[in-house]
């Protein structure tokens, strides 16, 4: 540093004070001048401020995965369930997906819908997450009545307070004749919910079915009021003939991968629309004894 000092104090001398003389040594003001020029010149360069990590913003959250409804149970009260899988090959967290058998879903971001009597729109507990292969039960009755009816403890509870209540009328229940049930997700914030899984269970009512989103303008809890509109929903799906009944459930048996519309434009996480999957192809079309926590199927 020495050697650098008193060669830039050399080209000040001989160049930089070309036109002054260099002070004597009775010239205290000059001579901090000069060693102030020798001090910017000696000190390491500052670098310039990275502008990119000026502007870096936070990376986006984690795409949505795609998880599947299995099984569902209509009837007795105390065994009623809806239950999902997760086929990802990582945990999923399940804060933002909700499960409704009501048609007002689609409107959720906007408020709380007002359902009907014994529908209900309800979320996975905070902190909750699917592992890999998982399966989860949602019972509808209290834990200790499904533990009864099957042998074993459900992952969650509507009676029980283990699920987290959107919006309900009464006591949540499906209908035995057929009811739609919906695996949705929606993070707090866009204008619109993702459709996960969803299907007709038995042989619904008009009001029991699948709602239509085609063209729906909701708009969120952003502080603006532009709305936000669902794609078209096709509705093709296919009814099944009849209903489980008492202590029987309907099972999915493969993935709707490649039975139902995929073209990146529906409704769905994945952009598929779920109003068209197959349900002849993918789920049992006769009823057995319920399996809590099984799959009659391997998962990926």
């Amino acid at each position: 540093m020495l050697t650098k000092t008193c060669a830039v104090v050399a080209a000040i001398w001989a160049t930089g004070c070309a036109t002054a003389e260099r002070p004597s040594g009775d010239n205290p003001d000059a001579a901090r001048s000069i060693d102030a020029k020798v001090a910017s010149v000696d000190a390491p360069a500052t670098p310039a401020l990275d502008a990119a990590v000026m502007i870096d913003a936070p990376p986006p959250p984690p795409a949505p995965k795609k998880l599947i409804i299995t099984e569902v149970v209509l009837a007795p009260t105390a065994g009623e369930y809806i239950e999902i899988a997760n086929p990802n090959a990582t945990t999923v967290a399940l804060d933002n997906y909700y499960l409704t058998d009501s048609q007002k879903y689609g409107t959720l971001p906007a408020a709380a819908p007002s359902v009907d009597p014994s529908d209900m729109v309800i979320r996975f507990p905070a902190g909750a997450t699917l592992a890999p292969g998982a399966i989860a039960t949602v019972a509808f009755d209290t834990a200790t009545n499904f533990q009864i009816t099957y042998g074993v403890a459900p992952t969650y509870s509507i009676a029980s307070g283990t699920m987290r209540i959107v919006a309900q009328n009464g006591t949540a229940s499906l209908t035995n004749a057929g009811e739609m049930v919906a695996l949705v997700w929606w993070d707090g914030a866009n204008d619109l919910v993702k459709d996960c899984d969803s299907l007709n269970v038995g042989v619904p009512t008009t009001g029991n079915t699948l709602p239509n989103k085609t063209g729906l303008a909701v708009d969120g809890p952003d502080g603006g009021a532009v709305t936000s509109t669902y794609a078209a929903d096709a509705m093709s799906m296919v009814n099944m003939t009849s209903a489980p009944g008492n202590l029987l459930s309907i099972k999915r048996l493969k993935l709707d991968v490649g039975f139902q519309t995929a073209n990146a434009t529906g409704n769905g996480i994945t952009g598929d629309d779920e109003t068209t999957e197959m349900l002849a192809q993918t789920w049992s079309t006769t009823f057995t004894a319920p399996t809590p926590g099984a799959l009659p199927f391997t998962l990926p």
